[in-house]
């Protein structure tokens, strides 16, 4: 408060004042960070106590307070063991949901702190990322249920990561981290990343609507899937809904040609396996008959997709070799994208027919660069037609005998040359004389 009341003001203070540098109180970071693993430990309890109960358990506080410290682990994508059984393919959309959370949490912390410098960002997000990491290793050794087990070490990293990244992405704007990152890049760049990203997203909206489409075809092999009563129906379609991020990224995957594989069954547009699948409603979206001749037209998705991203590079300016880098950018971010997506959607699933779950994010990766090269080389490469580009046709000047311009502004005429000055020695016109 000396600093502010002082009538010489340092530097420092300016920065302060201007809430660049500024650091917020270790209570301030340890409250943004246990306030979304309080709100997402409650939430995983009750998730979980519902598709107990719908399974006709009886259980009591305690286990339901165990089986929350199980859904908060699955939540951060640490794999599991259940009655010597490995769970590694595990829903996303909790994990959408806890990032979410974070990521809110640490843009409030830097709203309410003032912070705008990169720098301090790591100290928001490298506290969240701790807390969470040692909260997941202290419940991975001490609340799960005796026959659910997780490695300690392997819950405080995959925790600390998870709350990390989210924390990152929330401090993305407030911060500037990306102009940070991207500060000595050329800039070429940041539009291809943005290119993309935004094909990436469309790219997954295209295997959700896949998935959907699926399971209104197959709605009636999804009901039978649903179990005997309404208890196991709503227990079921809870864990379905919670699968859907890792459906739409296989529908991704089969739609790019790769396809996907549960254990024995293995599917893509070319050729299908047949296997057994677990009894989940939204298994039945997987196809099990022979391969339909239409099917390879879906091919052509990942292509419509790239030509999207291309006509986007466009806007990168007429030079073309700038907007092919552009393209090369966006299309290897699509593809790295969608490659961690898939190692995400997989997983193993026990020992039996079922295992593993296979999205094989590799091949989807080389799949989705050459499609988006090839369809968005084309659009890319089109005539420029930027708005700011376009030649605007003048009016030709008027040049009288006399040498004056008649489309000048009148005031230019009205006024004479002063009595005996050289009146060839100014041109209003033209912005020269003739005859020098």
């Amino acid at each position: 408060m000396s600093l502010l009341l002082s009538p010489l003001v340092s530097d420092d203070a300016t920065r302060d004042s201007a809430g660049q540098g500024t650091r917020p109180g270790l209570g301030a970071l340890i409250g943004a960070a246990c306030l979304p693993a309080v709100a997402s430990y409650l939430a995983a309890a009750v998730a979980l106590a519902i598709l107990t109960a719908a399974g006709g358990a009886d259980i009591s506080v305690a286990g339901v307070a165990r089986l929350g410290a199980v859904g908060w682990l699955a939540a951060h994508h640490v794999p599991l063991i259940i009655q010597g059984a490995p769970l590694g393919v595990l829903p996303l959309l909790p994990t959408l949901l806890l990032g979410a959370l974070v990521a809110r949490g640490a843009a409030g912390v830097a709203g309410r702190s003032g912070i705008t410098q990169p720098v301090d960002a790591g100290w928001v997000a490298a506290t969240i990322a701790g807390t969470h990491g040692v909260t997941g290793a202290v419940l991975a050794l001490v609340a799960t249920p005796a026959t659910i087990t997780a490695d300690p070490a392997q819950a405080a990293v995959g925790c600390a990561l998870v709350a990390g990244i989210a924390a990152g992405l929330g401090l993305l704007r407030p911060c500037g981290l990306l102009p940070a990152a991207l500060r000595h890049a050329p800039g070429w760049v940041q539009p291809g990343l943005e290119a993309g990203l935004w094909g990436l997203a469309m790219a997954l909206g295209a295997g959700f609507g896949t998935v959907l489409l699926a399971l209104v075809v197959s709605a009636p092999e999804a009901v039978e899937m649903s179990g005997p009563d309404v208890a196991s129906a709503v227990g079921l379609i809870i864990l379905s809904i919670g699968y859907l991020p890792n459906a739409a990224i296989a529908g991704l995957s089969w739609l790019a040609g790769p396809g996907l594989s549960v254990g024995a069954l293995s599917i893509s547009p070319v050729a299908v396996h047949a296997g057994p699948v677990p009894a989940v409603p939204l298994l039945a979206a997987l196809p099990q008959g022979p391969v339909q001749p239409w099917w390879g037209a879906v091919l052509a998705v990942p292509l419509l997709i790239g030509a999207a991203v291309g006509r986007r590079c466009l806007a990168a300016g007429q030079d073309r070799s700038e907007r092919l880098r552009v393209l090369a950018v966006a299309a290897t971010s699509l593809a790295v994208g969608s490659s961690v997506l898939g190692a995400l959607a997989g997983g193993q699933l026990g020992t039996a027919a079922f295992d593993p779950v296979d999205v094989p994010y590799g091949v989807l990766a080389a799949a989705l660069l050459a499609a988006t090269l090839l369809g968005g080389a084309p659009a890319t490469l089109l005539p420029f037609r930027g708005r700011s580009e376009t030649p605007v046709d003048l009016p030709e000047p008027d040049v009288s005998d006399s040498g004056v311009n008649d489309a000048a502004p009148p005031e230019l005429h009205s006024s004479a040359a002063p009595e005996g000055a050289d009146s060839s020695a100014v041109e209003f016109g033209n912005g020269g004389a003739e005859g020098h």
